[in-house]
C-alpha cells in the first residue's frame, strides 16, 4: 500500500498524520429520494514534507458519495498533500424512504490510510420522510398535520373558497422559488410547544454554527391574494423569506403570538388591506419590517426589531407610504434597530397630527417627543434586548435589566393578547413581544 509514493521528500513515520478539520461530518436534516446538499471537510498535512494518503474510502457507501480534491469516485489512492496544505472532501447523499416517522439517522465512515495508520471520520444525517407538494392548487378544504414536514417545490396556493388549516408543529419547507398563495384563507393552528413553521428546505449550518435561518432569501414568502379573508397565524414563525407577507387590497390577516423573521426586501407589505398583530415578532428585513401603503393595522405587545446582516435597511422599520389612507396603532411595542423607526411619506408634519396614526406607550432607541401621534412614549432608551451580529444572535427576549420590563399599561392591550407569549412564558407587564428571559 505504501509504495505508491514513497519517495524523497515524503513523511513515511507511521507518527506522522494528517489532521481532520472535523471528527464527524454533520450533514443535518435531510429528506429521502432528494440528493442533499454538498458538505465538506479537510485534511491538512501539519508537516514540513509531503503526506501521502494511501487510501480514502467510504466504508460502506450505500448512502453517501465522495469527492476528493475535484474527483469523485468510492475510494482513492496516493492522494498526496504538499506540506503545509490541506485538500477538500465534499461529501453528498441520498437516502431512501424508511416509512416511518420522524428522524432517522444514517451514518458511514470514510477511513484514512496514512503510512499504515487508518484514520476515520464519521458522516451522518437525520433523514426525514417528507410529504413532497410540487404546484398543489387547494381546491377545497384542507388539513396538513405533525405527522412528517411537507416539500414544497412550487407555490402552494390556496383557491377561493377554500380554507387550509396547518395544526400545531407543522412545518412547511419551502424550495428556491417556492411560494405559498392564499386567494381563499390559511388558518396555522400553533402552540408553544409546538408551533406552526415555515421556512426555506435548506436545513442545519451554512458554515460552522452560523443557522441557514439567518440567510434570507431562500424562498419567496407567502402572499395573502385581494378578498382573501379570516386569515389567522397562531404561533407560527415564517423565517428566510425574499418577502415574508404580502397583503393584497380587501385582504385580512390576524396574527397571534407569531414570528416573522428575516427577509431579502421588505418583511410585511400591505395595500389596502387589514392586519392586527399582538404578542408578536417582525425582525431583520433588507428595507421597512412594515411597508403599510393604505388600509388599517393595529400592532399590540409587538417587537419591531431590524438588525439585519447584510445591508443598512434603506426604508423606515414602520415606513407608511400614504398616512393620509391609513389608520394606524401601536401600543405596548418596542421599535428599534438600524435606520428611522418610522416614516411617513414625507406628508405634512402639521396635517399628520390630524391623521388616525397613534403610538401609544411605545418605546423607542431614538429621541423624541410625544404628540398627538405619540401618546406615552418612551424614548431614548435601550430596550436591552438580547440579540448579537458577530454571535448570530436574533432571540430579542428582553434581559434581567431591560427598561421595557414592567412598563407596559395593560389597559391598552387587544382582548385578543394571551397571557403567555410565543415561548409559552407569562409577559405580565411587559413592553413587546416577549417576556424577560428569567421569567418562566
Amino acid at each position: 500500500m505504501l509504495a505508491g509514493c514513497i519517495e524523497d521528500g515524503f513523511e513515511t513515520s507511521p507518527s506522522s498524520q494528517p489532521r481532520f478539520s472535523v471528527d464527524t461530518l454533520d450533514m443535518g436534516v435531510q429528506f429521502a429520494g432528494r440528493p442533499s446538499p454538498t458538505y465538506s471537510f479537510t485534511i491538512r498535512n501539519p508537516h514540513s514534507r509531503q503526506l501521502c494518503l494511501s487510501s480514502v474510502r467510504l466504508r460502506s457507501g450505500e448512502h453517501f458519495r465522495i469527492n476528493v480534491d475535484g474527483m469523485s469516485a468510492s475510494e482513492f489512492s496516493d492522494v498526496e498533500i504538499r506540506a503545509k496544505d490541506s485538500v477538500y472532501v465534499f461529501v453528498e447523499g441520498t437516502f431512501p424512504p424508511s416509512g416511518l416517522l420522524g428522524e432517522q439517522t444514517v451514518t458511514d465512515l470514510i477511513d484514512v490510510v496514512t503510512n499504515g495508520v487508518t484514520s476515520s471520520v464519521v458522516v451522518a444525517a437525520r433523514c426525514v420522510d417528507a410529504v413532497e407538494f410540487d404546484g398543489v392548487t387547494v381546491g377545497e378544504d384542507m388539513r396538513l398535520t405533525a405527522d412528517r414536514p411537507y416539500l414544497v417545490s412550487d407555490t402552494l396556493r390556496v383557491s377561493r373558497g377554500a380554507t387550509l388549516t396547518i395544526e400545531a408543529g407543522a412545518s412547511l419547507l419551502f424550495h428556491d422559488k417556492a411560494a405559498m398563495v392564499v386567494e381563499g384563507t390559511l388558518l396555522a393552528e400553533g402552540t408553544a410547544d409546538a408551533p406552526v413553521t415555515m421556512r426555506g428546505d435548506r436545513t442545519g449550518n451554512v458554515v460552522a454554527d452560523i443557522s441557514f435561518e439567518v440567510m434570507s432569501n431562500q424562498w419567496e414568502g407567502v402572499r395573502f391574494a385581494e378578498a382573501s379573508a379570516g386569515n389567522r397565524l397562531s404561533h407560527t414563525q415564517i423565517i428566510n423569506t425574499c418577502q415574508g407577507l404580502m397583503l393584497d387590497s380587501l385582504s385580512d390577516l390576524t396574527m397571534i403570538n407569531c414570528r416573522i423573521t428575516n427577509s431579502g426586501s421588505v418583511l410585511v407589505e400591505a395595500r389596502a388591506a387589514t392586519l392586527t398583530a399582538v404578542g408578536s415578532e417582525l425582525s431583520n428585513a433588507r428595507d421597512a419590517l412594515a411597508l403599510l401603503h393604505s388600509g388599517r393595522f393595529l400592532f399590540d405587545r409587538c417587537t419591531l426589531a431590524n438588525w439585519y446582516l447584510f445591508a443598512y435597511p434603506s426604508l423606515a422599520i414602520v415606513e407608511m407610504v400614504q398616512p393620509d389612507s391609513i389608520a394606524f396603532d401601536a401600543v405596548n411595542s418596542v421599535i428599534y434597530g438600524r435606520g428611522a423607526p418610522v416614516g411617513f411619506g414625507g406628508a405634512d408634519a402639521e396635517a399628520l397630527l390630524e391623521m388616525p396614526l397613534r403610538f401609544q406607550r411605545c418605546m423607542f432607541a431614538v429621541d423624541g417627543e410625544d404628540d398627538a401621534n405619540f401618546v406615552d412614549c418612551i424614548w431614548k432608551e435601550d430596550p436591552a434586548l438580547d440579540y448579537s451580529l458577530t454571535d448570530y444572535v436574533f432571540t430579542y427576549l428582553p434581559l434581567p435589566e431591560s427598561p421595557v420590563i414592567d412598563a407596559a399599561d395593560a389597559t391598552l392591550d387587544s382582548p385578543l393578547l394571551p397571557a403567555a407569549d410565543f415561548r409559552g412564558r407569562v409577559r405580565g407587564n411587559t413592553l413587546g413581544a416577549y417576556a424577560p428571559v428569567d421569567n418562566l
